[in-house]
C-alpha cells in the first residue's frame, strides 16, 4: 500500500506492461528496476510534447504521476490513460494530438 496516498499497488495500466515478455504479467516488485528505467523514459518523452502546452509530468512512487503546469497547480494522473483528461481538467481546455502547431513544435525541437 501506498503510505501517502493509502492505495493498493497491484494494478498497472497497459502501458506498463512488458510486451516483450507475453506470458508474464507484471507485479509490484517484480522486474522493478527494468520497468522504473522505462517508466523514466516514457516520462521523458512525454515531457517533450507536454512542454508545448507548459505542463511538466513527473514519477510518483513508480505507480502514479504527478502532473504540472507553470502557474504551481498539481494533479495526480493515475495513469498514461488518464493524463490527457487530467491535462484537460488542469489547463481547462482540450488537446489535439494533431494539432498542426504541436507537430511542428515537436519537428522543430527534434531538427
Amino acid at each position: 500500500m501506498c503510505v501517502l496516498c493509502g492505495e493498493m499497488i497491484s494494478f498497472f495500466h497497459w502501458s506498463d506492461t512488458n510486451f516483450k515478455d507475453k506470458k508474464s504479467l507484471i507485479t509490484a516488485g517484480e522486474n522493478q528496476k527494468d520497468r522504473m528505467k522505462t517508466r523514466l523514459q516514457k516520462v521523458a518523452i512525454l515531457n517533450k510534447i507536454l512542454e508545448f502546452y507548459a505542463l511538466k509530468l513527473a514519477d510518483w512512487q513508480g505507480s502514479k504521476y504527478i502532473l504540472s503546469n507553470k502557474k504551481g497547480q498539481n494533479v495526480i494522473v493515475n495513469d498514461l490513460g488518464d493524463l490527457w483528461f487530467k491535462a484537460s481538467e488542469l489547463e481547462k481546455c482540450e488537446f489535439d494530438a494533431l494539432d498542426e502547431n504541436l507537430l511542428n513544435f515537436l519537428k522543430r525541437k527534434n531538427a
